[in-house]
């Protein structure tokens, strides 16, 4: 069996650092990440539970069109590419927007030094895992061309697989249901 273009000799890696962008978007993500980090950090700090007072940030990517290198940055025309930022973290109920990244989400809006819309989605690292292992091109996307912006030892992402046709038709049929 011939494997899609997307998986064919590829040796899975992710890039680190954002050296291929300019001053000011370096400078941009990087207090985003500090913000992101220092949220976190206050919203897990006086937890009782062993999960959540122990929970962690595992990794920050940067993906889209930024990590892809075509990115727009025309404000004159009223139009910026966004950051797209995946988090993983420790535990799945670490995910949960309200609890933990709504906080870090207002202040990255309000921020002076940020002039550029930031999104992010927050997943475990088996969530993801299980994704690349059934070929979901989504994350296989993301592992493929994000650049890791932030990352703890023994946090790494799982080979991609190529998708199945029983995986595709599942999940075309939740999609679709």
């Amino acid at each position: 069996m011939l494997l899609p273009r997307r998986f064919a000799a590829r040796i899975v890696t992710v890039r680190h650092g954002v050296d291929h962008l300019p001053l000011v978007q370096q400078g941009e993500l990087d207090r985003v990440k500090q913000l992101l980090m220092g949220e976190f950090a206050q919203a897990t700090a006086r937890a009782t539970q062993p999960w959540k007072r122990n929970g962690s940030i595992l990794k920050v990517v940067l993906f889209g069109s930024y990590a892809r290198e075509d990115w727009v940055d025309e404000p004159q025309n009223g139009y910026q590419s966004d950051y797209d930022l995946l988090i993983i973290v420790s535990h799945p109920d670490l995910t949960d927007i309200a609890d933990y990244w709504y906080v870090a989400e207002d202040k990255i809006l309000r921020d002076a030094e940020i002039a550029r819309p930031v999104n992010i989605i927050v997943h475990t690292l088996d969530e993801v895992n299980q994704a690349l292992s059934r070929g979901e091109y989504f994350w296989v996307d993301i592992v493929r061309d994000g650049i890791v912006l932030y990352e703890r030892p023994g946090s790494a992402f799982a080979t991609p697989q190529p998708l199945t046709m029983a995986d595709a038709y599942e999940m075309a049929s939740k999609y679709l249901s």
